[in-house]
């Protein structure tokens, strides 16, 4: 005789819970059990009693509680209770509806998976244990008591599954595109309940999908660049998460590939002879560029005269040359050279000498004496400038400036000590003359005054 509730279990999902309930009359244990025996051929030594249960008790044994729901991660364990009173000499069956499948008869297990069991409190609390869920696991699990009619309880085990991104149905962990050329990134994960998928990127800059509205976080399992730039160049990560931990992403690196070009900030330096002087250069390409200087055809290597340096980032290279103690020889263009698969590109930095004459040293006043680069010898022409300057000082008698210099010989200045008696016909001594005190200047002055006196 085939099990009617077992065949009426399948129709659950269709009719309905409550449908289910009215269309089974009655459980037969020992159908239940050659049930089991014929679907699952799993015990074929179970014994078979030909007790059928009536109803005449059927009003003694009830549910004490509803089984619940029960959600659980796949991988960990989950039980399933169902409480009954009065339970007396009817029997306890687990049924999986998903499966169709008789798991266990009161204390005897159907099912031949070994992650099953039932254990029960006194007869009043039977357990179903599963023990290292999958997500075939999941499903309304039916408690059943073989009453006149059938006494039954449904409980749903929701299995919750982390999200995995599926690596064949995403873009590749590394992606060359042309730079002016579109490109979608794509991205797609599975879990229980679905993943939501968002893109950021890695350095924490802002997604381009269009040139008017740049975004911090992009949803959705499709990101399109639309004519990418080397700006947009750089992992990107797609993070999918269903509130399940742990959430999982992917690192997707972009790059864009161009041919090589170069910015020159000063193309025409002066230098002094023997200053060092450092020039540079700028470069962006991808994929990453060869650089090297040229001075007159020829590939400058480091040495004690030149010093070329690097610093690099993703597509760009600072390049600096450094020329020390530059001489006459060092006059000419010098070019910095970059290379990369996709082309070659230069540029030219032309140094002029600039000749510098040779620094004064300073003069100081006191007592210091004064140094000159050119080594002249001090002439006459410094002598008079001391005269006139050095020579003249303050009288005591506060009566004006007077000469306080050496005595000039005669013959050095024949006219410098004429004075107004002289020039009348009478002699006077020089050295008592009041005019023999005054400067040369002022003595010509006194003696125009003289001759003009009556």
């Amino acid at each position: 005789m085939r099990f009617q509730s077992l065949a009426a279990a399948a129709l659950v999902d269709q009719v309905g819970l409550k449908s289910y309930k009215e269309k089974m009359t009655s459980i037969y244990i020992k159908s239940l059990v050659h049930c089991a025996v014929r679907r699952n051929r799993e015990y074929r030594d179970v014994e078979v009693k030909d007790e059928v249960y009536t109803g005449g008790e059927s009003h003694s044994a009830k549910f004490g509680g509803s089984i619940g729901n029960v959600t659980v991660t796949v991988g960990r364990d989950a039980s399933l209770s169902c409480t009954v009173e009065n339970l007396g000499e009817h029997k306890v069956a687990w049924i999986h509806l998903k499966r169709q499948m008789i798991v266990a008869v009161h204390t005897r297990m159907i099912s031949r998976i070994s992650r099953y069991s039932v254990t029960h409190d006194s007869h009043k609390t039977w357990t179903l244990h599963i023990t290292g869920v999958t997500e075939d696991d999941s499903g309304y699990y039916l408690c059943q008591i073989n009453t006149e009619p059938a006494l039954s309880q449904v409980g749903l085990l929701q299995v919750v599954v982390p999200p995995n991104i599926e690596d064949e149905l995403s873009s590749p962990s590394q992606i060359q595109v042309r730079e002016k050329v579109n490109v979608t990134l794509t991205c797609a994960a599975r879990g229980t309940p679905d993943p939501r998928i968002m893109w950021k990127r890695e350095d924490g800059a802002m997604i381009v999908t269009n040139t008017r509205n740049p975004e911090t976080v992009h949803n959705g399992p499709a990101l399109p660049l639309h004519e990418v730039s080397r700006t947009q160049m750089g992992a990107y990560l797609c993070i999918a998460s269903n509130g399940v931990p742990p959430s999982v992403s992917k690192r997707i690196t972009l790059d864009v590939e161009f041919p090589p070009q170069i910015h020159v900030p000063n193309q025409l330096v002066g230098v002094p002879t023997g200053d060092n002087v450092t020039i540079e250069c700028f470069v962006e390409a991808f994929p990453k560029a060869i650089s090297f200087w040229v001075r007159r055809d020829m590939m400058i290597l480091n040495s004690g005269k030149y010093r070329a340096e690097t610093n690099e980032s993703t597509y760009r290279i600072h390049m600096k040359l450094t020329i020390f103690n530059f001489s006459r020889d060092d006059n000419t263009t010098y070019k910095c050279v970059a290379k990369n698969s996709l082309g070659e590109t230069e540029g030219d930095i032309k140094l002029n000498e600039i000749y510098m004459p040779p620094k004064a040293k300073e003069i100081r006043s006191g007592n210091a004496k004064s140094e000159d680069l050119t080594h002249n010898a001090r002439g006459s022409r410094g002598r008079d400038d001391d005269y006139q300057h050095s020579d003249l000082v303050e009288s005591p008698r506060g009566d004006g400036l007077y000469d306080n210099s050496p005595p000039v010989p005669q013959s050095a200045h024949p006219t410098s000590h004429v004075s107004a008696a002289d020039l009348s016909g009478g002699g006077v001594e020089s050295a008592a003359s009041p005019a023999s005190l005054l400067p040369l200047p002022l003595l010509l002055v006194s003696c125009l005054l003289t001759l003009a006196l009556p």
